[in-house]
């Protein structure tokens, strides 16, 4: 079995996790990793590794196309909001090829990565979402009303990597965040990732304020719910979830169960959940793997296993589904050599790993 991980970027351990899922399942096969980027950590550590053009690039989906072809690639697992859209749109012609691409369909990552309707989405089987405005002028009203108070949050519907995300306190504040992100994303690749004009790709939401859980639903290759795994954030740097507690909590879990249930997505779903005393709050959703996955693995769980035991159409083992709660884990830095020199360029063609 021969698994093909894009946009591999810094996650040299999710490259281990799938390499050691191979060799434990006594299947022969290779990792191989992909990314635009010649310097990417995980391109150094894979078993093949290949430089391809951005998403935004029109020559994206042929380079893998090459590499599927080169290399008799079995499955296929996006690991960037941007470019899931894209190798979704392409599920169908590749799964034709004996792929098994890991990621749900056009349908369901539109509404997945849509945050403007998440009310919507999410409210009809009983999961809550911040009130969201569309435009300025609704959320000023809205303000005069006394339907929601500052502070308010302005950011992109289809936000990634907290481009164009802005806290504001005031009228003013919100009229000038509300032009900054504009400009953001027009100078950003969600420009490219919807079919909306900047302009109607922001949107304005109420802050929900309290604790911040992680938390990741997988689903089987049929949409159908798998398992669901919680982390209570604890810590964060640069962006990312530095230190957290994992966590058995029912009220969260069950939100995974009922959301892998109802959305019936496809692979691996990573949520933002806030508690502000009261009630649950998904605040954000991304429908391919989350960095955090990496926490839940280290107390037990074992997703990239299941995965190849789901391209290989063997039985999953419960304690793959499973991690151990009221773990308090941490991050840490690795280094790895740059070896520019093993790097293929898959929009040139390469031979095939061996």
């Amino acid at each position: 079995m021969n698994i093909l991980l894009t946009s591999g970027a810094r996650r040299i351990d999710f490259v281990e996790f799938f390499q050691q899922a191979l060799k434990e399942s006594g299947t022969l096969g290779n990792v191989i990793v992909a990314d635009p980027d010649d310097n990417a950590p995980s391109l150094q550590v894979a078993d093949l590794a290949y430089i391809i053009p951005e998403q935004t690039d029109d020559n994206y989906m042929d380079a893998i196309y090459n590499i599927c072809e080169e290399n008799d690639i079995d499955v296929l697992i996006p690991l960037n909001d941007l470019e899931v859209p894209k190798i979704s749109e392409n599920k169908k012609k590749l799964e034709e090829k004996g792929i098994t691409v890991i990621c749900s369909d056009p349908d369901v990552v539109l509404q997945i990565r849509d945050k403007a309707y998440y009310r919507e989405l999410l409210g009809k089987f009983g999961v809550k979402a911040p009130l969201t405005y569309m435009k300025v002028e609704e959320a000023k009203e809205a303000i005069e009303n006394g339907e929601v108070e500052f502070p308010l949050i302005v950011k992109p519907r289809n936000g990634s990597a907290s481009i164009g995300i802005e806290i504001v306190n005031t009228i003013e504040d919100l009229d000038s965040a509300y032009k900054l992100a504009i400009q953001k994303v027009k100078e950003s690749p969600l420009d490219d990732a919807t079919a909306e004009k900047a302009e109607d790709n922001i949107i304005i939401q109420d802050v929900v304020d309290g604790e911040k859980y992680s938390l990741d639903i997988v689903n089987d290759l049929d949409g159908n719910y798998l398992t669901a795994f919680a982390r209570k954030q604890l810590e964060m740097r640069a962006g990312d979830v530095d230190r957290t507690l994992v966590t058995d909590e029912d009220e969260v879990l069950n939100l995974g169960r009922a959301i892998g249930n109802n959305l019936k997505h496809v692979g691996y779903l990573n949520t933002d959940v806030f508690y502000d005393g009261k009630d649950y709050y998904v605040i954000d959703m991304n429908p391919r793997f989350g960095g955090g996955y990496s926490f839940s693995h280290a107390a037990g769980a074992n997703i990239p296993a299941a995965f190849v035991a789901l391209g290989t159409g063997k039985k999953l083992k419960s304690e793959w589904l499973n991690s151990t709660p009221n773990m308090e884990l941490a991050r840490h830095d690795a280094v790895v050599q740059i070896r520019k020199e093993q790097i293929r360029d898959a929009s040139r063609g390469s031979s095939k790993a061996k």
